[in-house]
């Protein structure tokens, strides 16, 4: 369909070229806009696929099996997609500027990566980032401290901005409140477009680089491999796939698929799924793959693919039902119309697709991620490569922490003031409502920790084997909540500090402690001062029970 004369489109057409917005950009755009016109679902149904039954495997098949050419670095280009601002984890910048370890933030590890691996193969490795409208200022002012990486002028790759859709009129949306809103990011789908849009795809071409390996910032596993960039290589295919076997807590991702008509491998994602057909897309013993996003592209392929179909890669179009102020749930309704990179390896005959340890998949999503690699179950190397910790013999824990009480990396933040938890000998961490965790807080096997609660409640240090602990009715770190009890004196205990002498199991038992906390107030109380106003301020040496005794 000609989208310059047909007249439902010429809206949008007026308002993107007012705003500077690539003709290859519009092109695609068009082609995702006539999909819902359409009434397309972009579903792809269970009976137009088959399962993907093996794959060649870097650990098995490749590395130790073919030639390393390392002059091939000069012919790559690193690109990380960095249009994220990370906003369902509470953050207002690029996901990448999170500190993830040792100090670090994603985009720390990443540039220290690229100038490590530079150094050790006396290669200029091109690297490059997709940046969005919203995240590009803070990414560039934070890269300067990396003048070897920022003094490259193509360094920024600036992600498509397109119209929000009004779903009552299919027009574009207006917002006068805020014009910005009646924008949005395309999904990273639109890296093709941007690439070709910008001369920035014949800019690489025109600098000898052939190869692209592109990956999400916020996946540390996923570097720059030589065995990986020479069998693609070798291979002479136009597009290859990083996938991982699928577990039990990645069924709800998109999976590999063959599609029947032609035997071209597709990707599905779950909103191209039908209801009817969810068991199938679950079932990961029938599709046992899925994608990393960590791909490798061959430009020129890429460049005459775009040229055939117009100036654009057709990827299948992600229809996401939003409001135009996400923040005003009664706001004008709108589409927002996305596309997924991956999803292009249906449209590159000849694709190919890869196993790949877990190690190369780290991606921070959620605080339960985030709290994983910033446990000693993570390392980073002497190239700056998060690594999974040896001791967890190649498989990473699962941490599933509450959603409600962990939606944000600022109550991560307030929970793990105490340091953060060993998890390199855990096989599973479930916490069930707000816990405060510690690094002396070490867990093996399967743990689970509840607190059904309405107030905070802190883990006592200690090791936790294969077990589940309830502190619902453990002293609360809420507001203080006084109460009665019944005790009797202790015969030994004496006033000052002589009273607090004593071994800690003395302390845990009965109500020895309370008894002295009482008496305290009761002598502060009968020397005239007004226990009921103003601020407690509690100190301790350090030890183990301070924490305890602290709430006491």
């Amino acid at each position: 369909m000609d989208y310059y004369t047909n007249e439902s489109f010429a809206p949008f057409l007026e308002k993107m070229r007012s705003e500077g917005i690539s003709e290859a950009a519009i092109a695609a755009f068009a082609y995702s806009y006539f999909e819902l016109v359409k009434g397309s679902s972009g579903n792809i149904s269970e009976s137009a696929i088959s399962a993907v039954d093996s794959l060649p495997d870097l650990e098995i098949d490749i590395k130790g099996k073919l030639t390393i050419d390392p002059s091939l670095l000069s012919q790559v280009v690193v690109l990380k997609l960095n249009g994220g601002l990370g906003t369902s984890m509470g953050l207002d910048k690029a996901k990448s500027l999170l500190e993830v370890k040792n100090g670090n933030a994603f985009l720390d590890l990443t540039a220290k990566q690229v100038i490590s691996m530079r150094q050790k193969f006396k290669s200029p490795i091109k690297f490059m980032l997709m940046n969005s409208f919203n995240t590009s200022k803070d990414t560039l002012t934070f890269l300067s401290k990396y003048s070897s990486i920022i003094e490259d002028p193509s360094i920024e790759l600036l992600q498509n901005k397109v119209p929000k859709v009004d779903k009552s009129t299919l027009g574009p949306v207006q917002w006068s409140i805020n014009k910005h809103l009646e924008w949005c990011p395309p999904g990273h789908g639109d890296l093709y477009t941007a690439l070709y849009g910008s001369g920035k795809l014949d800019d690489l071409l025109n600098q000898g680089i052939k190869y692209m390996f592109v990956s999400n910032s916020d996946n540390l596993g996923a570097t720059l491999d030589l065995d990986l960039l020479s069998y693609f290589s070798l291979k002479d295919i136009p597009f290859l796939m990083e996938v991982c076997s699928r577990t039990e807590a990645d069924k709800k991702g998109g999976h590999l698929a063959l599609r029947n008509v032609d035997k071209q491998l597709v990707l599905r994602e779950s909103a191209q799924c039908a209801k009817a057909d969810e068991p199938f897309f679950q079932d990961i013993n029938k599709y046992k793959f899925f994608n990393t996003n960590n791909l490798w592209v061959r430009l020129d392929l890429l460049k005459n693919l775009m040229i055939s179909k117009g100036g654009f890669v057709p990827l299948p179009t992600i229809l996401n039902s939003k409001t135009v102020d996400p923040q005003q749930d009664t706001s004008t309704p709108v589409f927002q119309l996305e596309t997924a990179m991956g999803a292009a390896i249906e449209c590159f005959p000849g694709a190919g697709a890869v196993v790949v340890p877990r190690s190369r998949f780290a991606p921070v999503k959620k605080c339960s991620d985030l709290l994983l690699l910033k446990s000693d179950a993570y390392l980073v190397n002497s190239s700056y490569v998060l690594e999974l910790n040896p001791k967890c013999n190649g498989v990473a824990p699962i941490v599933d922490l509450d959603d409600k009480k962990f939606k944000l990396v600022q109550h991560l933040d307030v929970a793990t003031r105490g340091g953060y938890p060993s998890l390199v000998d855990c096989r599973k961490l479930t916490i069930k409502g707000e816990v405060w965790l510690s690094s002396r807080n070490i867990f093996i096997g399967d743990v689970v920790v509840i607190n059904n609660s309405s107030e905070p409640k802190f883990l006592p240090y200690g090791i936790y084997n294969n077990t589940t602990i309830d502190l619902s009715n453990s002293p609360g770190l809420g507001p203080l909540r006084p109460y009665n009890i019944s005790t009797t004196p202790f015969a030994d205990q004496k006033p000052g500090t002589s009273g607090l002498r004593k071994k800690t199991k003395l302390f845990e038992n009965g109500l020895y402690l309370h008894n002295f906390v009482q008496s305290t107030f009761n002598a502060l109380k009968d020397n005239g001062t007004d226990v009921t106003d103003g601020a407690l301020v509690i100190g301790g040496d350090g030890r183990y029970y301070n924490l305890v005794a602290i709430q006491v």
